[in-house]
């Protein structure tokens, strides 16, 4: 990955991933690998991303670290199949 722009708000998130392997039993049976540290950021219109990976960033604050684990969480509740 590139350097991470020092001049603008970043946005740290936790997502997981899914590789494509038609074989594997964690995408399939769960919601994939992970979670790994992203960062995004706005370079005039575009929003860029960037991987960073499975260790907390440099720098962040706990109020954001909680807050990504937050919005990780919410996605995970949303994301469970719903018994009938």
């Amino acid at each position: 990955m590139s350097k991470l722009p020092t001049d603008q708000h970043i946005t740290y998130q936790l997502q997981y991933r899914k590789c494509g392997k038609p074989t594997c039993g964690t995408c399939k049976n769960g919601s994939g690998h992970g979670p790994y540290w992203y960062a995004y950021w706005r370079e005039g219109t575009k929003l860029r991303s960037g991987y960073i990976g499975k260790t907390q960033p440099v720098g962040i604050s706990a109020t954001q670290a909680a807050r990504a684990e937050q919005r990780l969480a919410l996605h995970r509740v949303a994301k469970q199949p719903v018994a009938v």
